[in-house]
């Protein structure tokens, strides 16, 4: 089985300095454990779900905005035992390693020293991560470095589209994958440059030749937020045929050989 929990689902910047929506991203739990998108909250929700931070094996990050690295480095300190043991993989854009025209680097000299591997990898890439095989796929964001990626194992692929602008192509690489966690930022009639929305995913389901078994709407901005995102789920799986989920805190998917089953989890702690 494959567990993937959301330890946040809000993403924008009005969305995360509210904290209307928590923003730290998701655990992915396979034959590795890899933290996807550690944005603000991704350290204190790790704990408060009971997943203990210092066992990650891999971080992913997508790009250099801040709701996506924001705890990046501690993250890192967390997989490598408080910065004294070399180990963990990074996977990350150029702009979170060496930052951009309007952004410095995400992490720091010292904490890429500690990690056991870097990898900043283009579209096509594709790394092993124990048993599963990360396969990098490109987007049209305002940080034109973004990645997301396909992970291909043996109970089918799960991908992830970050932050993107719907493109040609972007159905191709991730037709096919039985499970799609996707930033779906805007609702119906609202899209805005650089993000998909309702429309666009609809869109992008409706091209697929192989639907995926579930979609999971994350990167919920306050557009989204105050139309409603259960109503804008409710109209995807209705138009597309698509069971469609709601990513919010502690929301888990468990991907298994005969099936896909969520269920919400209750805090383990408050910290």
């Amino acid at each position: 089985m494959i567990e993937i929990t959301f330890l946040g689902s809000g993403g924008g910047r009005f969305i995360t300095i509210t904290q209307f929506r928590s923003t730290g991203g998701f655990h992915i739990r396979a034959s590795r454990n890899i933290y996807v998108d550690p944005g603000p909250g991704a350290l204190v929700r790790s704990w408060r779900y009971k997943l203990d931070p210092r066992k990650l094996d891999v971080i992913f990050v997508s790009h250099r905005h801040v709701d996506h690295c924001n705890d990046t480095e501690v993250m890192i300190e967390a997989m490598t035992g408080g910065a004294l043991k070399k180990r963990g993989v990074l996977i990350a854009s150029k702009s979170v390693v060496y930052g951009d025209e309007t952004h410095t680097p995400a992490v720091s000299k010292y904490h890429l020293d500690v990690l056991e591997s870097i990898h900043i990898p283009e579209p096509g890439s594709r790394i092993a991560i124990g048993d599963e095989e990360m396969v990098i796929t490109p987007t049209q964001h305002s940080d034109s470095t973004t990645i997301g990626f396909r992970m291909k194992s043996s109970l089918g692929d799960i991908s992830y589209i970050p932050d993107t602008a719907y493109f040609d192509g972007l159905t191709d690489w991730h037709d096919g994958s039985r499970l799609l966690i996707a930033a779906v930022t805007r609702p119906r009639d609202m899209g805005i440059p650089y993000h998909l929305s309702t429309d666009d995913i609809v869109m992008m389901l409706k091209r697929m030749r192989e639907k995926p078994e579930a979609l999971v709407v994350s990167h919920i901005g306050m557009k989204m937020h105050f139309a409603n995102p259960y109503k804008e789920a409710k109209y995807i799986e209705t138009v597309t045929g698509v069971k469609t989920y709601v990513a919010k805190e502690g929301f888990k998917v468990m991907v298994e050989r005969d099936g896909i089953a969520v269920r919400t989890l209750r805090p383990a702690r408050f910290v």
